[in-house]
Order: C-alpha cells, then sequence, then structure tokens
C-alpha cells in the first residue's frame, strides 16, 4: 500500500477484548510505510501493554490526560502532528462519547481536536445493534468519520452476531481510501477483473494467465476516490477490497449477464478483466480421456462484452477497455477505441510480463493524446482515476 508510505497516523486504542488486535494494526501500518504513535484509554491498558506498543512503535504511548513526566499537552501536539486518526478497537462507550463531543481520556480528547477519522466498532451484537449505538454511529459519519463495519461471527462473551473487529486488511484499505482525493464521490463505477474460463470437459478449460490485480487495484482506487463500486471477477485468490461489491463469475456468458446488469445505471464501466476471445463449440459432459490420437478442439468467438457496452452506452457514461497487446501497440489501441465506441483505453505490452506482477506500465489513450504511466499497480491504478477525472468529469456538473 504505497500511499500510506511517509504517512502519520495516530492509533486509538480502547478497552475492547479484541485490544490485542491493534498490535497487528500497528505493525501493518508500519509495514506499509506509515509512521504510527499510540493513544490508549486507561481500560485498554488492561488488555494491551502499554510497554509493547511503546516498544513497537518507538514512540512514548499517550495513555494520561495529564501526565507528570512531561509538559507537553499531547492531545494538541499529536492532533497537529498527525494526517490520519485511527480508533481500532472502538468500544460502544467510545463511540458515544465521541458523538457528544466528551473528552475525558487520551483518545476521546484526540477525538475532539482532530474531528473526523476512522472509526473501528468492536462490542456485543446487542450493543452493536442498539438503536442508540446505531444512531452515535450515523451522527459520527455525518461529521465526517469512516466507519469500517465490524464483522459477524462467535463473540468473546460466547454469543454469535456482528460485532467482530474489522479484519486487519479492510481496516489498512480504510486508512489508504482516506488519502486518496475524492474525484469520484457519488459516481457509480463498474469494474471487471480477472480470468474467464471457458470448459472442455468437467474438469479442463481455456484460460489465461490474468492473476486479476490490476482489476482490483483499479476498484479500490475508484472505492477510495469516492465512488460506490462493483467488482466482477473472473477466478482469482484475491480478497474483496474492503467497501466494494464483489460478484463472481467463470465463463464469458456469465461475465456478459451480470455486466449487462451491473452497467444499467453505473457512470463508468472499466473492463480489466482478461475475458476469453473463444471457446469451445461443444462442452463434453465427461471427462475426456487420453488416447494416442489427436484431440482437436472446434472453438467459436465469445461474445464481446466490450463492444457490446460501447453500442449501448447512455449519454455521459463513460466505457475504458483494456488493450494487451504484443505488437503495434497505439494503432491497435486506437482501432479499438473506434471499433468498440470507448471513450478511453489502457495499452499495455504483455511481453514485458504484466501478468501477475505487483508493477505495470501502461499508456492510457483517449481520442485526443495518451500519457505513460508506471509503477505499482496501486499507484497506477489511482493516476488512472486521476485522468479519469481530468478529462471526463472536471469542470462538468
Amino acid at each position: 500500500m504505497e500511499i500510506l508510505r511517509n504517512r502519520k497516523i495516530v492509533l486509538g486504542i480502547t478497552g475492547s477484548i479484541a485490544a490485542y488486535k491493534a498490535v497487528e494494526i500497528l505493525r501493518k501500518l508500519q509495514k506499509a510505510g506509515a509512521e504510527v504513535k499510540v493513544a490508549m484509554t486507561p481500560s485498554a491498558l488492561k488488555f494491551v501493554s502499554k510497554l509493547t506498543l511503546q516498544t513497537l512503535s518507538e514512540y512514548p504511548v499517550y495513555y494520561e490526560t495529564i501526565p507528570e513526566d512531561t509538559v507537553e499537552i499531547r492531545h494538541t501536539s499529536l492532533s497537529a502532528w498527525g494526517e490520519l486518526f485511527i480508533v481500532a478497537p472502538s468500544t460502544a462507550n467510545t463511540i458515544a462519547k465521541i458523538a457528544c463531543g466528551i473528552a475525558d481520556n487520551p483518545v476521546t480528547d484526540l477525538a475532539l481536536c482532530f474531528g473526523k477519522g476512522i472509526i473501528c466498532p468492536a462490542m456485543n451484537v446487542r450493543m452493536y445493534e442498539n438503536p442508540v449505538t446505531q444512531e452515535n454511529l450515523k451522527k459520527l459519519k455525518q461529521l465526517g468519520y469512516e466507519i469500517v463495519e465490524p464483522g459477524r461471527g462467535f463473540l468473546a462473551c460466547k454469543e454469535e452476531g456482528k460485532g467482530r473487529l474489522a479484519e486487519v486488511e479492510d481496516i489498512l484499505d480504510a486508512a489508504s481510501y482516506w488519502f486518496i482525493p475524492k474525484l469520484l464521490k457519488g459516481k457509480k463505477v463498474v469494474v471487471t477483473a480477472g480470468a474467464t474460463r471457458e470448459y472442455i470437459d468437467p474438469v479442463r478449460f481455456i484460460s489465461n494467465p490474468s492473476s486479476g490485480k490490476m482489476g482490483f487495484a483499479l476498484a479500490k482506487a475508484a472505492r477510495g476516490a469516492g465512488a460506490e463500486v462493483t467488482l466482477i471477477t473472473g477466478k482469482t485468490h484475491l480478497r474483496t477490497p474492503y467497501g466494494i461489491k464483489r460478484i463472481d463469475v467463470e465463463t464469458v456468458e456469465e461475465m456478459k449477464g451480470v455486466v449487462l446488469e451491473a452497467t444499467k445505471d453505473a457512470d463508468i464501466y472499466i473492463s480489466a478483466a482478461a475475458i476469453g476471445d473463444y471457446r469451445p463449440i461443444k462442452r463434453e459432459e465427461k471427462k475426456i480421456k487420453k488416447s494416442e490420437k489427436k484431440l482437436i478442439l472446434e472453438l467459436e468467438r465469445t461474445p464481446d462484452i466490450l463492444k457490446l457496452i460501447g453500442e449501448r452506452k447512455r449519454n455521459g457514461q463513460i466505457v475504458i477497455g483494456f488493450a494487451a497487446e504484443t505488437e503495434s501497440l497505439f494503432e491497435n489501441a486506437r482501432k479499438k477505441i473506434e471499433k468498440k465506441n470507448l471513450d478511453a483505453i489502457v495499452a499495455n505490452d504483455v511481453k514485458k510480463g504484466i501478468f501477475g506482477s505487483d508493477k505495470t506500465e501502461i499508456f492510457f489513450i483517449t481520442r485526443k493524446g495518451e500519457f505513460l504511466i508506471s509503477g505499482s499497480k496501486e499507484e497506477v491504478s489511482i493516476k488512472i482515476v486521476q485522468l479519469i477525472y481530468e478529462n471526463f468529469f472536471k469542470g462538468v456538473e
């Protein structure tokens, strides 16, 4: 998560049994390149050691509102230093205090100074679902806080339900989104990712090496930019990014149906999936047995989803394709723009080994010009989102 590199983050920890997970959050933020300082409520000190967090963060832990060993006013100095305030875990008590502007411990003092940040609730399901807690969370959202919803599962109190602290990776996603300019706020974005499969028989299929990393990175960049994102993906091992609706498909025909439905009210469609061009005319119902004879497969064209969307796009809807080429990159990419009625295309040279890699080099090509972007797929995706805004939405009401 390059976007977190060199960011200054204050991590607030409250008195939840999930407080031990704050250690992992701290380490993952540091691994992403962030500088982290820690604040704790008195109750949090009963669940996780101040010494542990001080040793790992390499900074003094703020645990007393009026410390005896320094004249520094920590809540004001930390809020002036930090770019983002994360409370993880956050108890119902702390959520209520922040919502009401109560400042009676280091974490709530900081909340009043920062005025916004990321809140990660963790509590009993009945406490979480209580209308008072829900009203407090609603108020915090209105004040500019991002609420990372808790997960469902087996809770410390032996009950089951919603209340578990969100997954650490989801909290990191939310932190990275925080630093992405909200250029697509209010927009609906549909992104496809990964490789499709066309089955020959029950155990064999035609596919390609796409990992889905580029499509997933684009979905995250769009979500970070404030968009409502639907990610339609072929088979992949990648986890679902925080705050994104994911739909899994296998074949081109399945993807076609889902894409046509999802793009009906979408503002932007980005076709980053490696969609197969051909499929077997006949799919065998039983596994094909080995023999000494040649096996000849008859193939037919699959539906051209991107062209179909280009033909059907509404006025103001932006359709962006991908062109993975081995030769004549610009010529082939521009032909695809015209043939499929696209607004832009992301073109790359597959001979450079982009499949499965964390880095890439692409050209973002519109009808008016082209832009070279290189770097990690996360960095490139954020830049693509910026170019989409600048080329198609900037200055448009």
